[in-house]
C-alpha cells in the first residue's frame, strides 16, 4: 500500500513538473518569437518610423529601457492597449515579455513642455508606440498626428 501511494506521488510530481515546463516552454516561444511588424533593430529604423508619422526623432533616442509587459493588465494598461490597438498593435500578444522601450525627445519650438516618442521593440520588431508629454497630467496618443 505504502510503496502504490509513492508510485503515485511520484507520478504527480512528474505530471507536475512536465506542466510547468510546458509553461514556461510557451512563455518563451511567445517572448522570442518573431513579432513579424514594423522593423524597428537599429536606431535609424526606429527614427525613420517616427519621422513617418510627420515628428523629428532627431538622431538618436535619450533614453533606453527594459520593461515587462504585465500578465494581467489593469484598467490604465488597458487604456494603453486600446490606444495601441488604434494603431494596429496589442500588447496582449506579450504579457510577461520583457522589451526595449526607446525614448525620443520629439519637443519642438512651439511645445513648452518636452514631447516624448516612445517605442516597445522586441527581437528587433516594433510592436508599441506612443507620443506623450512630460507633465503629470499631460496627454499619451498615437503617433500619427492629428
Amino acid at each position: 500500500m505504502a510503496e502504490k501511494k509513492r508510485r503515485s506521488g511520484k507520478t504527480l510530481l512528474i505530471g507536475v513538473i512536465l506542466l510547468l515546463s510546458a509553461g514556461i516552454w510557451c512563455l518563451i516561444r511567445l517572448c522570442t518569437a518573431n513579432a513579424g511588424g514594423i522593423s524597428g533593430e537599429t536606431n535609424e529604423q526606429r527614427i525613420a518610423y517616427i519621422n513617418s508619422f510627420g515628428w523629428d526623432a532627431g538622431l538618436t533616442h535619450t533614453d533606453v529601457k527594459e520593461v515587462r509587459i504585465p500578465v494581467r493588465f489593469d484598467e490604465a494598461y488597458e487604456q494603453y492597449n486600446a490606444l495601441q490597438k488604434e494603431q494596429g498593435f496589442d500588447l496582449r500578444k506579450y504579457r510577461a515579455c520583457s522589451v526595449k522601450q526607446y525614448t525620443y525627445d520629439i519637443s519642438d519650438d512651439t511645445s513648452s513642455v518636452p514631447i516624448y516618442a516612445h517605442l516597445l521593440v522586441l527581437d528587433g520588431e516594433i510592436i508599441g508606440a506612443d507620443i506623450s508629454s512630460a507633465e503629470a497630467d499631460g496627454f499619451v496618443t498615437v503617433l500619427a498626428k492629428n
